[in-house]
């Protein structure tokens, strides 16, 4: 540019005005106050789609953050803004680095989680009653009329909005008028920002050491570094791997030898701990039933007769085989004992987090009682003739509250088995038993096996496959997998069996 085309430029800029993304940049008050505004903003928006609800409040409070330090030594009122906001990000990105691990549930169930949130919930109160008293005190120090009256609507809506959530209340009319309300107080205050600047009313920004543009980006490589730390290390469970005990009591071998002779599968029998064999003494017969299930999405099949075409999924490969077991037992009621084993046939893929939900039968067929508390392990072979067991993670009767379109909500209560399989390993298994016993005769057996699969990390916020389940989860391409099966049959008068498919 030469100097000529140079003293245009600054005859232009001074007939029509610098444009306003210019002036933004090289106005300290109308910068910073649009961070503050564009930050409330984003903050009390709520969008559950394409990560908008964790993306729009993390802009939000680091806009608050760098719009309240430019403004931190205006008055006491706006330097106690920035200390609330500073804290606000304190209590809010660890939160962001626990939802991309496997820990979340725990501690959104903990005392801890409850504290971060009355506390942030508390620290944006006080900061908007500190930004109303912050913009009264900076009209006094130019001499203008006090009116902050928007600034306090602020504060006041928050109030309102915070008192209704801790009520429950969960009515759309009263929240799409709130949030007409929160636009209109957010545009006053705009007005009001500008308003004050076209009153002459300017700052001398505080000085910083480092610039916003290096905190931003310290803020988002610890993020980063936080989440990736979390998928990495913190998402799957810790599973006490041991090797396989030694030999079987002599007892033990007895009651294995009987069960094979009544039609127990060997594979599955070699898996039973030594004292859920020990449980099967004086077995009085075996019922099984086998099937192999795929965990994959198949291939799609036209044929086409007549005209018509039928589209059918066919799978090649089916990578889980289930048995189910019934073991009846001696009594002077109809005793029975459930098994339900699984066996991974192929590398089941990625090592996440695993779910065994069960639907006894004591649940839902009011004719059995529970019996026996459940127990169970998992298995897997290292290629070298060794076999490790671990305890499930969890297992037990867990309580909950499902949602249904027909039914609404509903609390129920189930028998879940959470777990991790090994990086590495072969024959990768399992399985869970619960005891049964009559409570009315005339009842069939009918008991559930729900088993979900965690296909892939990328999830966020990071759900655990047990999770997935008590929300209903049946996806069959996304991050998990649901497998069902059922052993159900009917003791018919005669004694013989007679076995649903």
């Amino acid at each position: 540019m030469t100097e000529r085309d140079f003293d245009k430029l600054l005859e232009t800029a001074a007939a029509e005005g610098l444009p306003d993304d210019i002036v933004r940049e090289v106005t300290p008050w109308r910068k910073a106050m649009g961070n503050i505004i564009g930050g409330s903003g984003m903050c009390a928006i709520t969008i559950n789609m394409l990560q908008l609800n964790v993306l729009l409040p993390t802009t939000g409070v680091i806009l608050q953050l760098l719009g309240f330090r430019s403004l931190r030594r205006e008055n006491r009122w706006l330097g106690a803004c920035w200390v609330l906001a500073l804290l606000r990000v304190v209590l809010f990105l660890p939160v962001l680095v626990v939802d991309a691990t496997i820990y979340r549930e725990v501690f959104y169930s903990s005392g801890a989680a409850k504290l971060a949130v009355y506390s942030s919930a508390g620290t944006q109160l006080l900061l908007f009653f500190c930004l109303w008293r912050g913009l009264r005190a900076a009209q006094k120090k130019t001499g203008l009329p006090v009116r902050s009256g928007s600034a306090g609507a602020l504060f006041a809506w928050y109030l309102v909005v915070s008192a209704l959530a801790q009520a429950g209340y969960a009515g759309w009319v009263a929240a799409v008028f709130m949030l007409v309300c929160y636009i209109c107080i957010l545009k006053s205050l705009s007005s009001l920002s500008k308003e004050m600047e076209e009153q002459g009313y300017a700052i001398c920004p505080a000085g910083v050491r480092v610039s916003d543009g290096v905190l931003v980006k310290a803020i988002l490589a610890f993020l980063a570094v936080g989440i990736l730390c979390g998928y990495l290390f913190f998402g799957r469970y810790p599973m006490d791997w041991r090797p396989e005990a030694g030999e079987l009591s002599s007892q033990a071998a007895e009651v294995r030898g009987q069960l094979l002779a009544l039609g127990y599968p060997e594979g599955a029998l070699r898996d039973l701990a030594e004292e859920d064999i020990l449980s099967c003494q004086g077995a009085l017969r075996v019922v099984v039933h086998e099937i192999d299930e795929p965990v994959n999405q198949g291939r799609e099949v036209r044929e086409t007769w007549e005209g018509y075409t039928q589209i059918s999924t066919v799978y090649d490969v089916k990578e889980l085989h289930l048995t189910d077991v019934a073991v009846e037992l001696p009594g002077e009621r109809e005793h029975w004992k459930i098994f339900h084993h699984f066996l991974w046939t192929v590398d089941p893929g990625f090592p996440g987090t695993e779910s065994i939900q069960l639907w006894p039968v004591y649940n839902h067929i009011e004719g059995w009682a529970a019996k026996d508390p459940p127990t169970g392990r998992v298995l897997y072979d290292d290629g070298k003739g060794n076999t490790f067991t671990a305890p499930y993670h969890s297992l037990g009767a867990e309580g909950y509250t499902t949602q249904s379109i027909f039914w609404g909500d509903q609390y129920v209560k189930d028998l879940f088995a959470t777990f991790s399989l090994p990086s590495r390993g072969e024959n990768q298994r399992g399985y869970i038993s619960y005891g049964i016993v009559m409570a009315r005769p005339g009842y069939i057996i009918d008991s559930w096996i729900n088993y979900t699969h965690q296909r892939s990390r990328f999830q966020y916020p990071v759900l655990t496959a047990r999770e997935n389940r008590k929300q209903g989860g049946w996806n069959t391409s996304g991050t998990f997998v649901l497998v069902q099966n059922a052993l159900q049959f009917f003791v018919m008068e005669d004694g013989s069996i007679d076995m649903w498919e």
